[in-house]
């Protein structure tokens, strides 16, 4: 499955800055005015998974595929982005396709990078955007109520909705049935997208970064920091991060909290052992569900699946030595598959 995470803001905030952070090779453009970014940028970004490759050690694998994240570097909201100032009815276009919100919200000092308003105020600039994001969700709940083609429980859903937002409510906080989420699916509104928030900070905030903000968990991180690191050898980024007091680079943090955001966890393949390959997929699937995501036809032929935990499999050394100690388990297609699973699907023969 194809995960995205849209990266959004006011503008100057520093979000093509972590983007190039996050990718291998830097695409965005930065600058020191707004909308430096106009059309999206975007990115593929592996996630870290240390028991991919002991997996692919154990078995003796060259190939390995882990994981990896879509990141979209969406340009800068400004107020009354609903509305269209500063092309924002595409900018929010582009918000509505991702799976993921990464709020970044500017921390950092730094007279030579302008700001949209006369202060740096974090809290104000969270409250502008996401009272745009969810003004752009009530403008859509009302196109859709004004429709003829409506049926009577979806105007009665969608109404409610029209009323929670109103409040100042965001999608995700109004508790729904599961056949009320089966309504509002389809319409895919942005306020119901989880939101990570980030803290855009300078060097001399570190040492004692703000980590929370009007009740809300952020994860601190020194994007400019971040991207210089991109164009260092790895020995080299050790010692830079040395420097600072830090153990490691946030961006495995970022990545890594939004994988786990977005309700999500991987299964491994070492079929013919020549890829060990990180499957990510919805919590809660089913071994079925898990077949088809690595072949359609598995899905169609699907026999049994053989099954074993990645770190006990590591333990055992091998994945002859764990069949021959009984450790692999045999389960039908509705067995529910667990975070970090091993699995070898046993599928009927394919036709010609």
């Amino acid at each position: 499955m194809k995960l995205s995470v849209g990266i959004v803001g006011l503008p100057n905030v520093g979000k093509s800055t972590l983007f190039n952070a996050l990718v291998t090779k830097h695409k965005a453009g930065i600058g020191a005015h707004p909308f430096t970014t106009i059309d999206k940028n975007i990115g593929v970004v592996e996630v870290p998974d240390d028991t991919l490759f002991q997996l692919a050690k154990i078995e003796n694998i060259a190939k390995v595929t882990p994981a990896t994240i879509t990141f979209v570097d969406i340009a800068g909201l400004i107020k009354g982005a609903h509305q269209g100032e500063g092309l924002g009815n595409q900018f929010l276009h582009h918000i509505r396709e991702v799976d993921l919100i990464l709020h970044v919200v500017r921390f950092f000092q730094n007279e030579e990078v302008s700001h949209v308003h006369p202060k740096i105020d974090p809290e104000e600039d969270i409250a502008i955007v996401d009272e745009e994001l969810l003004l752009s969700d009530l403008q859509s709940l009302e196109r859709r109520l004004k429709k003829e083609k409506v049926e009577p429980k979806e105007k009665v859903v969608v109404g409610n909705l029209v009323e929670k937002l109103n409040q100042g409510v965001a999608a995700r906080e109004i508790d729904l049935s599961d056949s009320e989420r089966a309504i509002v699916k389809p319409l895919n509104l942005i306020t119901q997208k989880k939101q990570v928030i980030v803290a855009n900070i300078d060097e001399k905030q570190l040492a004692n970064p703000p980590r929370s903000i009007d009740s809300k968990d952020m994860l601190p991180i020194c994007a400019k920091l971040e991207a210089e690191l991109i164009d260092l050898p790895w020995v080299e980024q050790q010692q830079f991060l040395k420097t600072y007091g830090l153990l490691r680079s946030a961006k495995e943090e970022i990545v890594a909290t939004c994988y786990r955001s977005l309700d999500i966890i991987t299964f491994y393949t070492i079929a013919k052992r020549t890829e060990a390959r990180a499957w990510p997929i919805r919590h809660g699937s089913t071994a079925s569900v898990a077949a088809g995501a690595v072949h359609t036809d598995f899905a169609k032929r699907f026999i049994k699946v053989e099954a074993i935990n990645a770190e006990e499999l590591i333990k055992d050394g091998s994945w002859k030595k764990a069949h021959e100690m009984g450790k692999v388990l045999i389960h039908g297609r509705e067995y529910q598959v667990q975070d970090k699973d091993v699995l070898e699907f046993k599928v009927g023969a394919f036709e010609n």
